[in-house]
C-alpha cells in the first residue's frame, strides 16, 4: 500500500539571506568624492530575490492531474505552502500525525514508513528552528534511502526532494560545501529520472541546476554558475513551448538569476535585457494573481535598481528602488515575518544610493531602519542575519564618517569587522570581500583621525585579501588591489 500522492515542497530561499536574507554577492562601489573617503566601499546585497521558485515531487506511480509531478506555480518568497496565521496549528496537526504514524509503523513498517518520511519533510518546511528542521529532513532522507533500495522508481524522486530541502538548509546556514554535495546528488538523480521520463523530470533537472547555479555564484564561481543557469534556461524555454502557463514563471526566475550573474560580471546590457524580460512576465501574471506575483515584481525592480546604480543612472535606480520599496512595505504590513527581510534589503540599497549622492539624512534613515529590521530578525535566526547586520553597520559607518561622527562610525565599522572575521574563521570564504572592504573603510577612518599605524595595518590586511582574491578572479578584484595600493602609496613616509 502506498500513501496518497506525496508532495514535498522544495523551497528556494531568496538571496536576501540564507533563509530570506543571505548575502548572495557583493557589489563594491567607490563613492564619488575627491577625498580619502572616496575609496570607502559600500556593501549591498546582490539581489532581493534570486531563485524565487518552488517545485514539487510526487510519486511516479500515482499522479492526480495533468501537471502532477511538474513544477508548481511560483510560491511567495520564503513561504511554505501553509498560511502564516495557521503555521502553529498546522505544525500541531503534523506532530500528532507523526506520532500516530510512528505507532502504526511499529506494526506495519512497509505501509507507514512513507507517511513518516512525508510528515517529517512537511515539518521541516514549517520549522523556524533550523537545527530541528535538519533533524527532520535527515530522518526523512534516511527513510527514503531505505525505501528506494527496494523500490527505486517510486522513492528516488523523494530522495532527490529531501536532498534538495537539505541543500537549501545548508545554504541558509552557509554550509556551502555540504549544500553543493546535496544539490549535485539531487541533480544526478533527476538526470537519471529524466532519461526515462523527460516530460515529468526535465523540469526538476532545470530547477536543481538553478539551485546549484545560485550556490556556486555566491562563491564567485561565475562560469560554473553560467553553465548551470544556461542549461536551465534552455530546458525552460523548451517547456514553455508546450505549457506556457506552467513554465513562464520558471523562465522568469532563471532570467532573473542570469541577470544577477551578468551584473556581477559587468555584462550590464545583457543583465538589463534579462531583467526586463523577467519583469514583463511577472507583471503580466501579477495582474491576474497579485498576491503571488507582486513579490517577484518587487524583486526585479530591486535588481534593476542595482543595475541602474552600476551604470550611474541614479534617478532610474531611485525609481526602481522606490517601486520595490512600496510593494515590500505593503506586503510586510500583511506578512511581516516573510517580507521584512526584503524590505530591509531594499532600504539598505536605497541608503547606499543616497550616500553616494550625498543625501546623508535620507541615507541614515534608510540604513538605520534596515539595521533595526535585521537586528530584530537576528534575535530568532542569528546565523542567517548577522551578515546583513554587518552590511548595514558598514554602510551606516560610511554615513557617520561623512558627517564627522567619528566615534559612532568606529563602533559601526568595528562591529561589522568582528562579524566578518567570525564568518571567515568558520571557513565561510565568501565573506572575504566583505572583510577586506570593512578593513579598508576602517583604515580610511583611522587615517582621517591621524591614527596612521592602525590605518596602515588595516589597509595592508585588506590588500593581502584582495590580492589572494584577484588570483582567483582578476576581473572582479584587480581594481580593488589597485585602489588599496594607491591608498598605501599616499601614506606619509
Amino acid at each position: 500500500m502506498l500513501p496518497r500522492p506525496l508532495t514535498i515542497v522544495l523551497l528556494a530561499l531568496a538571496s536576501l539571506g540564507g533563509n530570506a536574507a543571505s548575502l548572495k554577492g557583493v557589489i563594491i562601489a567607490s563613492e564619488a568624492a575627491d577625498s580619502p573617503a572616496a575609496n570607502k566601499v559600500q556593501i549591498t546585497n546582490q539581489s532581493a530575490t534570486d531563485d524565487f521558485r518552488r517545485f514539487t515531487l510526487q510519486s511516479s506511480r500515482e499522479r492526480t492531474g495533468k501537471s502532477a509531478g511538474l513544477p508548481d506555480t511560483l510560491d511567495t518568497p520564503g513561504i511554505v505552502n501553509h498560511a502564516q496565521s495557521r503555521r502553529e496549528e498546522v505544525r500541531k496537526e503534523y506532530e500528532e500525525a507523526l506520532k500516530t504514524y510512528r505507532e502504526l509503523a511499529e506494526k506495519e513498517p512497509e505501509t507507514y514508513l512513507p507517511y513518516i518520511a512525508e510528515t517529517l519533510n512537511e515539518l521541516g518546511t514549517l520549522d523556524s528552528d533550523q537545527e530541528e528542521a535538519r533533524k527532520e529532513y535527515e530522518e526523512a532522507l534516511k527513510t527514503y534511502r531505505e525505501l528506494a533500495e527496494k523500490e527505486p522508481e517510486t522513492y528516488l524522486p523523494y530522495v532527490a526532494a529531501t536532498l534538495n530541502n537539505l541543500g537549501i538548509l545548508d545554504s541558509a546556514q552557509n554550509r556551502l560545501e555540504e549544500a553543493s554535495e546535496k544539490y549535485e546528488e539531487t541533480l544526478k538523480i533527476c538526470r537519471e529520472l529524466a532519461r526515462k521520463e523527460p516530460e515529468t523530470y526535465l523540469s526538476y533537472v532545470a530547477a536543481t541546476l538553478n539551485e546549484l547555479g545560485s550556490l556556486v555564484r555566491t562563491q564567485s564561481r561565475f562560469e560554473e554558475a553560467r553553465r548551470d543557469y544556461e542549461e536551465a534556461l534552455k530546458i525552460y524555454r523548451e517547456l514553455v513551448q508546450k505549457e506556457p502557463e506552467t513554465y513562464l514563471p520558471y523562465l522568469a526566475a532563471t532570467l532573473n538569476s542570469l541577470g544577477i550573474l551578468d551584473n556581477a560580471q559587468n555584462r550590464l546590457q545583457e543583465a538589463r535585457k534579462k531583467y526586463e524580460d523577467a519583469l514583463k512576465i511577472c507583471r503580466e501574471r501579477a495582474q491576474k494573481e497579485p498576491e503571488t506575483y507582486l513579490p517577484y515584481v518587487a524583486a526585479i525592480f530591486n535588481n534593476l535598481g542595482i543595475l541602474d546604480r552600476n551604470q550611474n543612472r541614479s534617478e532610474d535606480a531611485r525609481t526602481n528602488y522606490d517601486q520595490a520599496l512600496k510593494i515590500y512595505r505593503e506586503l510586510a504590513e500583511k506578512e511581516p515575518e516573510n517580507y521584512r527581510p526584503y524590505l530591509a534589503t531594499t532600504l539598505n540599497n536605497l541608503g547606499t544610493l543616497d550616500t553616494a549622492k550625498n543625501r546623508l539624512q535620507e541615507a541614515r534613515e534608510e540604513s538605520d531602519e534596515a539595521l533595526q529590521i535585521y537586528r530584530g530578525l537576528a534575535q530568532k535566526e542569528p546565523q542567517a542575519y548577522l551578515p546583513n547586520i554587518a552590511t548595514a553597520l558598514n554602510n551606516l559607518g560610511i554615513v557617520d564618517s561623512r558627517q564627522n561622527r567619528w566615534g559612532q562610525a568606529r563602533q559601526e565599522h568595528e562591529e561589522a569587522l568582528n562579524t566578518y572575521r567570525d564568518l571567515v574563521q568558520k571557513q565561510l570564504k565568501g565573506y572575504l570581500p566583505y572583510l577586506a572592504a570593512t578593513l579598508n573603510n576602517l583604515g580610511i577612518l583611522d587615517r582621517t583621525q591621524n591614527r596612521l599605524e592602525e590605518a596602515r595595518q588595516e589597509h595592508e590586511e585588506a590588500l593581502k585579501i584582495y590580492e589572494a582574491l584577484a588570483k582567483q578572479d582578476s576581473e572582479q578584484f584587480s581594481p580593488d588591489v589597485k585602489r588599496v595600493k594607491k591608498l598605501l602609496k599616499e601614506f606619509p613616509r
